[in-house]
């Protein structure tokens, strides 16, 4: 039976990075889509696009794609730079979310990645303005190193009118690097401690005078801290190509081959403690445990502009995806609390492979001196994933192992597949949105999609080749959904835009109780009023106050049982501050407080955790990060960095049975450049906090790591 518990996935094989630039280069198939990121501070912030004016091309804000800038659009909007991952020494999405405001970042299993924004975690995951559908399927999915990523957006509330289903928190887009227009490289290495050791190369510039590329590689090997390691490689390659002064043509070929070693954290007692003679470094899966990662990801992109006004634009995307897992997970004490049974041995295979869409009209004309930007849509997503699952065996199943110095290997184990369950669904979303210029001072924005969604699911019996013995019922859902939002943005100042909005979302219900029997979609809303200050275009602040609701929920049971527990709702505000509040000093700061928590269902006292707070939603959480450079004389060439974040309590279960502690980590960076040739050391947790970042199964947590270091060299061109 496939366990409804914390989403995980799995890993393929040690590719070298030789043969991923065969993959990348020479693969027969290539299909999908790109964006891009922005230049300007004020327009940092952005899921990006492309548009053709002549024989250049323009970045610009494309939250809601469309060529209008942020501060006249009535939204929340966070990012984190390349120049940010640079100073931070990051190599991972996680990692990467400490420097956004209002998300809480999590890793479990090893190498499972789900973020909870503005205390939901209903978002959706996107690469160049691509939906990666393994994370509202299952929430979680592994994500390679970020050796081919130039900056990370954020949009915050519902974004279904524009994205499709299931984007309630928001939208976390992976933005890629581009071609650029004149000949860029970049080389980097790394070590430090677990034996870290990282190595990234990268190129870009014209071919011609119509042709640009842009190649990247990374490879990241680490022992990590309690031997939970990982081995990630991957390439990269964009194309972009302008015939005409009219038209674009961008393609991208992404590939990836990571393996990382699973961490089931260590199982807490009542009040979420310890037992005693635990070893918080001490890590208690099987040595055969493994998650493993291959994925091909195709995006292709045109856009003919007719004239100044109207855009047509077309992209198509396909990945597949692989994720391979087989692990030791759920750790039970005996009696006496001196050893740990390893009670849930688990393998499953995950084959993901959506073909998705989107063609897309934008259209600018005004009426009687009312200015409009009119974008509209169409979008098409063809989803087809198998879960394989099976039995595992060998005497190793099951097995003890004590507290104290315990022997990992306790005999072979192994897993064979025995039946696979089947996701096909059809999506088809046609969506219009149209930004209002009404004055100098007074902007508006109104949203309206319509989404028909159709899935089948099954179960089918297979043999050791996977081949079907017996085909398993269908159950189909057929759902339909109208969502839409509205919002003004008022200009009293030139720097100042105060601005209110109001976005529906929707998801649909994916799953089949025993019976045959099917539920309604999620369903929810956001009400947000908030402001912006952008005094001289180098630095942004922001300040948003919002209620979140969404209802419909379902709660999984013993037995493949689904219980309706009705509708929760977060509450609260974020402040934030980023950009180079003065010459050679950049700043990110963010405080956020939100509220979550699970509601009566239908007015009645049923819902045995209304009144509790939502799992993995703290109310509070604080992202600093200051580095300065020197810009003359003797400290030219010279910085720090130092940065804190702070996670309030955090409630591991819906009943809120355990919890992890509030913790502050600090980290510091100091860096020397000459030239081309830049240096830097980054001293993570810097005084050894000893604190719990993430858990399963809800009482078993991961310590985070302890102290460490990374030095790290970079030569660029």
């Amino acid at each position: 039976m496939f366990k409804t518990r914390c989403p995980r996935y799995g890993r393929v094989g040690e590719a070298s990075l030789c043969a991923l630039l065969a993959v990348v280069l020479l693969s027969p198939r290539s299909s999908v889509l790109a964006q891009t990121a922005s230049d300007s501070i004020a327009k940092t912030h952005h899921l990006s696009e492309i548009t053709v004016s002549g024989a250049h091309r323009n970045a610009f804000s494309s939250v809601n794609k469309i060529d209008v800038p942020l501060r006249d659009m009535p939204l929340t909007t966070s990012a984190v730079s390349a120049r940010t991952i640079e100073q931070r020494g990051i190599d991972d999405l996680q990692e990467a979310m400490k420097n956004t405001t209002g998300v809480r970042a999590n890793n479990t299993y090893g190498g499972f990645q789900h973020f909870t924004i503005r205390g939901f975690s209903n978002f959706v995951l996107m690469v160049d303005g691509v939906r990666d559908e393994r994370h509202n399927i299952s929430t979680s999915a592994p994500n390679t190193n970020l050796a081919n990523v130039e900056s990370i957006e954020v949009l915050k509330g519902p974004a279904s009118v524009l994205f499709g289903h299931s984007a309630l928190g928001g939208i976390i887009n992976i933005a890629r690097k581009r071609p650029s227009a004149d000949f860029k490289a970049d080389f980097s290495a790394a070590y430090g401690s677990f034996n870290t050791r990282r190595m990234r190369a990268g190129a870009g510039g014209p071919v011609n005078d119509k042709l640009r590329y842009r190649v990247d590689f990374g490879m990241s090997d680490t022992g990590g801290y309690r031997h939970s390691g990982s081995n990630t490689n991957n390439g990269y390659l964009a194309l972009e190509y302008t015939p005409t002064g009219r038209d674009l043509f961008y393609l991208t070929v992404g590939a990836n081959k990571d393996i990382y070693d699973t961490d089931t954290g260590l199982p807490m007692l009542e009040g979420s403690e310890l037992a005693p003679g635990m070893d918080r470094d001490t890590r208690y899966n099987d040595p055969s445990d493994f998650l493993k990662h291959t994925r091909y990801d195709y995006q292709l992109k045109y856009v003919h502009r007719f004239n100044s006004g109207l855009t047509l634009s077309d992209q198509l995307s396909y990945y597949a995806d692989n994720i391979n897992y087989f692990s030791t997970e759920e750790l039970s004490f005996n009696a006496t609390l001196d050893s740990l049974n390893r009670s849930f041995p688990f393998y499953f295979n995950h084959l993901t492979k959506p073909l998705q869409n989107q063609l897309e009209l934008t259209f600018e004309f005004d009426t009687k001196g009312i200015s409009h930007k009119l974008l509209a849509g169409y979008s098409l997503s063809i989803l087809d994933r198998k879960t394989y699952n099976g039995d595992v065996f060998g005497p190793g199943k099951n097995a003890t192992v004590s507290i104290r110095n315990p022997v990992l290997n306790q005999g072979y184990i192994d897993f064979k597949d025995t039946y696979y369950r089947a996701t096909m669904e059809n999506v088809h979303g046609i969506y219009v949105q149209d930004w209002i210029k009404i004055s100098e001072k007074l902007k508006g924005l109104v949203g309206l999609r319509y989404d028909n969604f159709r899935g089948t699911y099954f179960t089918d019996q297979v043999g050791a080749d996977r081949k079907v013995t017996s085909k398993g019922l269908e159950s189909r859902i057929s759902k339909s959904a109208l969502t839409y939002r509205a919002g003004l943005v008022y200009q009293p100042l030139e720097v100042l835009s105060v601005y209110g909005s109001y976005s529906t979302y929707f998801k649909p219900a994916r799953r089949v109780a025993p019976n045959g029997e099917t539920f309604d979609p999620e369903t929810g809303y956001q009400g947000e009023v908030g402001s912006r200050l952008e005094m001289n275009k180098k630095w942004v602040a922001s300040l948003a106050f919002y209620y979140m609701r969404k209802n419909n929920q379902l709660e999984a049971m013993p037995g493949g049982i689904y219980k309706r527990i009705g509708s929760a709702e977060s509450k609260g505000f974020e402040a934030e501050m980023k950009g180079s509040v003065a010459p050679g000093l950049d700043v990110t700061a963010g405080y956020t407080f939100s509220k979550a928590e699970y509601l009566p269902y239908n007015g009645v006292e049923l819902n045995p955790v209304a009144g509790k707070r939502v799992a993995f939603a703290p109310e509070n959480m604080v992202n600093v990060w200051l580095n300065y450079e020197g810009q003359n004389g003797t400290l030219k060439g010279a910085s720090i960095g130092a940065g804190v974040n702070y996670m309030g309590e955090t409630f591991t279960n819906s009943a809120n049975t355990f919890v992890m502690a509030a913790y502050t980590v600090a980290d510091l960076a100091v860096g020397y450049r000459v030239g081309r040739i830049g240096m830097r050391l980054n001293v993570n947790n810097l005084f050894n906090e000893h604190y719990y970042a993430n858990a399963i199964y809800a009482n078993q947590f991961s310590p985070g790591a302890t102290r460490n270091f990374l030095v790290s060299l970079r030569y660029s061109l």
